[in-house]
């Protein structure tokens, strides 16, 4: 039976995470310039990138993960994905430690190359590694501690079903889920204020049992959500992200990601457009925009290029207009593109060229994405918008409140048990913590 606590787990995991912050760290003894980060003007600049860090992936070794390395699965080829792509990261010295984790800290290799570890993971070798079927996190808190030291990437792969043993009041028990998570990641980001975190989701076939709500044992369930909690300083997330997050990316069973970070960009490059995927006649003078004429026949629209290059959110979050916030409600985001050499590639109008004026106004610079605004109705006030930080609707539909009927139901075997609230709890203290819940904000003044 499965009596695994999610937010004892984070709690303790975090807890151990913010004490490995050791003096050679913070003073950069190890360090080079990151090649990943080119920075925006008044953006948070990047810290310095180090010579040497330490990839830890923890396993989460209960009884309701057999199910993931029972044969060859999804879980283990994205499991040897993450392992080779680690090995072969060369603009740092990556050195990968593994760790079986339930009530004791196990670290091994199974007597194998790195590289070789999601071969020899099975329910068979994981048996005897602790307590597989209850996880008490207090006994490895000083194991763990003694096992932290420099600077760490820390990976943790688990399905992260709440199992609430003994709680008559399910309502009640996933608001201690959020709550309980909350204070684990807020006591992290205080002590490590550039600590980011990014949650990404894989489904993989699985042989084994599933533990529900009651710790019902239901057999059946072929296919199950899991996922990888990546924590790290702000200095070594580009390297997980651009080396090795892609390629898990293309792994079989990605799905989505999420990005969780008190970082804020003050300023973003911007050019307004004057002849391309406009209405109405605009003159652009500097950063203010002015209306010469409101078109004869539909709304005003005109379009702004943004460089949104740093930003450490995907293309699909940016490409999003839910994502976005517009305090003038004059005004309204009809469309998103992204800038693909002369071409605007919109989200709903397609492909738009540029009007050659344009491609000479923005020569030499490098503009990522478009953002098309509409006004139905005269303009008298200044555009001003906000990237929102906020958690993805993918969260909401891996969430589930009630698991007892996952035998029978398809769409709840692709959900998550307690899962938004773990992640709601995630949010909320990064958002706590940095005293904001937007990336950046854009004023445009309107003559």
């Amino acid at each position: 039976m499965k009596q695994f606590f999610a937010p004892k787990f984070l709690l303790a995991f975090f807890i151990i995470l913010t004490s490995c912050e050791n003096g050679d760290r913070r003073r950069g003894n190890n360090q080079k310039t990151s090649q990943n980060s080119n920075s925006i003007p008044g953006a948070k600049m990047e810290p310095q990138t180090p010579l040497d860090a330490t990839l830890k992936i923890y396993f989460e070794n209960t009884l309701s993960m057999d199910g993931y390395i029972n044969g060859n699965t999804n879980f283990k080829d994205v499991f040897r994905e993450l392992l080779v792509a680690a090995d072969n990261e060369n603009d740092i010295n990556l050195e990968t430690e593994f760790y079986l984790l339930n009530n004791e800290l196990t670290p091994t290799n199974f007597g194998v190359d790195n590289t070789k570890i999601s071969e020899k993971l099975t329910p068979g070798s994981t048996a005897g590694k602790g307590n597989k079927g209850s996880s008490n996190f207090e006994e490895i808190l000083n194991t763990v501690l003694q096992n932290q030291e420099g600077d760490v990437i820390s990976v943790i792969m688990a399905d992260f079903i709440y199992s609430p043993e003994g709680e008559p009041d399910t309502p009640s028990a996933l608001n201690k889920l959020r709550t309980y998570t909350q204070d684990a990641f807020l006591k992290a980001v205080n002590q490590n204020n550039d600590l980011e975190t990014r949650v990404y989701s894989f489904t993989s076939d699985f042989d084994g049992t599933y533990y529900d709500i009651n710790n019902k044992h239901i057999q059946g369930v072929k296919s199950r959500p899991y996922y990888y909690f990546v924590i790290t300083p702000g200095n070594l997330m580009p390297v997980f992200v651009d080396k090795i997050a892609n390629q898990l990316k293309d792994a079989p069973g990605y799905q989505n990601e999420a990005l969780f970070t008190s970082a804020n960009f003050k300023s973003i490059p911007t050019e307004i457009l004057t002849a391309t995927a406009n209405n109405g006649r605009i003159k652009a003078r500097g950063r203010d925009l002015e209306v010469v004429a409101y078109p004869k026949k539909g709304d005003l629209e005109f379009t702004v290029l943004a460089d949104l290059t740093n930003l450490p959110v995907d293309d699909k979050y940016l490409l999003d207009k839910n994502n976005y916030n517009l305090a003038n409600p004059e005004f309204f985001i009809k469309d998103i593109g992204l800038v693909k050499g002369k071409n605007i590639d919109f989200s709903l109008q397609g492909l738009i060229k540029m009007d050659p004026s344009t491609l000479v106004n923005i020569n030499n610079k490098n503009y990522t994405h478009a953002i098309l605004f509409s006004s139905d109705g005269m303009v008298s006030e200044d555009l001003k918008i906000a990237l929102k930080k906020r958690i993805p609707d993918w969260i909401k539909t891996a969430h589930s409140n009630n698991d007892q009927k996952i035998r029978n139901d398809s769409l709840e075997q692709t959900k998550t048990f307690g899962f938004g609230h773990l992640v709601e709890g995630v949010s909320r203290a990064y958002e706590q913590q940095g005293g904001n819940d937007e990336y950046f904000k854009l004023t445009i003044p309107i003559k």
